[in-house]
C-alpha cells in the first residue's frame, strides 16, 4: 500500500519547463529532465526521483508525451520505474489514472482476463482561488477469477485551496496549493482499504515544486521536493 502513496506523488511531481505549450502548468519538451528530492515526516531524506521526457508528440490541439520515471533509495540504489502518459488537448492536461497501477499490483492479475475502467484526472491551464477540480477513477477486476480479485483507486475532492510561496533547491515560486483525498481498496480474498489525502502546490511554467501526504487520520506520511530541472 505504502508504494501506491509513491506512485501518487511521482505523478505529482511530473512537471516540464517549455516555452509554447498547450498547458500553462504542465509544460513538456522532448529531452528534457528534472529531479525531486522525498522526505519522510521528519524531514530525513528518504530517495530520489529523476523524470526525463523519452517521446513528446504535438498534435493541432495540444501534445501526446511519455515520461520516464525513477526512484531510488537514500543510498542511491534503483528502487522503482516506470513510464507515465499524458495527454494535452485544447489546454486542458488529461493524466491516465492508469499510471497509478504498478507493474507489481498487474501480477495479481495474471492469467486472467481483466475488466477495466477509469476516468483521467484533468488539469486546466488556468486556475482559481476556490475552483473545484475533476474527480479521476480506475477499477481493475479480475474475469473468471475463483475468488475475487479487483483494485479500485479514486482521487476525489481536489479544490484550489489557496496561493502561496514556495521556495526549494530550484528556487522561489508562487504556487496555486491544490489539495485532494485518494481513496484505494484492493480485494484478493481479503478487502484492504487505504484513504490517505494529497497537497500539491503547482506554479506557472513549473509545475509542480512540492506535495505531501498524510494518512486519514491527518498526520503527514511524507513529502516531496523540486531540486532542479533544465
Amino acid at each position: 500500500m505504502q508504494k501506491l502513496i509513491i506512485l501518487f506523488l511521482l505523478f505529482t511531481c511530473c512537471t516540464l519547463n517549455v516555452r509554447a505549450q498547450c498547458n500553462e502548468f504542465y509544460q513538456f519538451s522532448q529531452g528534457n529532465e528534472w529531479e525531486f528530492e522525498m522526505y519522510n515526516a521528519k524531514g530525513k531524506v528518504t530517495g530520489k526521483n529523476h523524470q526525463k521526457v523519452i517521446s513528446y508528440d504535438k498534435t493541432s490541439s495540444g501534445f501526446n508525451a511519455v515520461v520516464n520515471s525513477v526512484f531510488y533509495n537514500d543510498k542511491g540504489k534503483e528502487t522503482m520505474k516506470g513510464d507515465l502518459s499524458f495527454k494535452c488537448e485544447n489546454g486542458i492536461m488529461y493524466i491516465d489514472m492508469r499510471n497509478f497501477i504498478s507493474e507489481e499490483q498487474l501480477q495479481a492479475f495474471k492469467g486472467y482476463e481483466m475488466k477495466l475502467e477509469s476516468e483521467n484526472l484533468e488539469m486546466p491551464s488556468s486556475l482559481s482561488v476556490g475552483q473545484s477540480l475533476k474527480d479521476g477513477s480506475v477499477s481493475i477486476t479480475a474475469v473468471g477469477s475463483g475468488i475475487p480479485i479487483a483494485l479500485n483507486m479514486k482521487i476525489s475532492d481536489r479544490k484550489v485551496a489557496g496561493k502561496e510561496t514556495i521556495t526549494t533547491p530550484a528556487g522561489t515560486y508562487e504556487c496555486y496549493k491544490i489539495t485532494s483525498n485518494i481513496a484505494t481498496q484492493t480485494q484478493m480474498a481479503i478487502k484492504m482499504n487505504l484513504n490517505f489525502s494529497s497537497v500539491e502546490w503547482i506554479a506557472l511554467k513549473v509545475g509542480t515544486v512540492k506535495s505531501e501526504s498524510y494518512n486519514k487520520s491527518g498526520k503527514l506520511v511524507g513529502y516531496t521536493i523540486l531540486t532542479s530541472w533544465k
